[in-house]
């Protein structure tokens, strides 16, 4: 078990996903540390799913009509066992758009931020810097 519960950004499931040249090995060893954990350690939003499927479909050219791909790109998360998803939930709309003048985030970000608050985590994986406005430590 970790010592904190950590919520998982959309870039490590890009990189990892669309291994990326860069960050590829890094978002893989997150993905491994996700696999060996207690189920709950982890946590991302049902948005990340639709944002990571959205950016993929634009980084390799695919549409969101293509069947094909965006189930593998939904089944690649749900085989991480250990990843909770939690859905958005009505305040977090409210809480987000509250948000992004006191971090001085975007209302994605703020998204993010507001099911991280939500859900108590101490930690957020993620190389956006924006993140580094909140009172939430940031890893990567």
């Amino acid at each position: 078990m970790v010592e904190s519960t950590r919520y998982v950004d959309v870039n490590i499931f890009v990189y990892w996903l669309g291994n990326h040249p860069v960050y590829f090995q890094a978002a893989q060893n997150w993905i491994k540390e996700i696999e060996g954990s207690h189920r709950g350690d982890y946590i991302t939003s049902t948005l990340t799913l639709y944002e990571t499927t959205v950016i993929l479909c634009g980084l390799s050219g695919k549409n969101l009509k293509d069947k094909k791909f965006v189930s593998q790109i939904i089944n690649a998360f749900t085989q991480l066992k250990k990843l909770r998803i939690e859905p958005l939930r009505v305040e977090d709309y409210q809480n987000a758009a509250d948000m992004m003048n006191e971090f001085n985030l975007d209302y994605e970000d703020s998204l993010h931020l507001a099911v991280a608050m939500r859900t108590k985590v101490q930690e957020i994986i993620s190389n956006d810097k924006d993140f580094d406005t909140v009172n939430i430590k940031r890893l990567i």
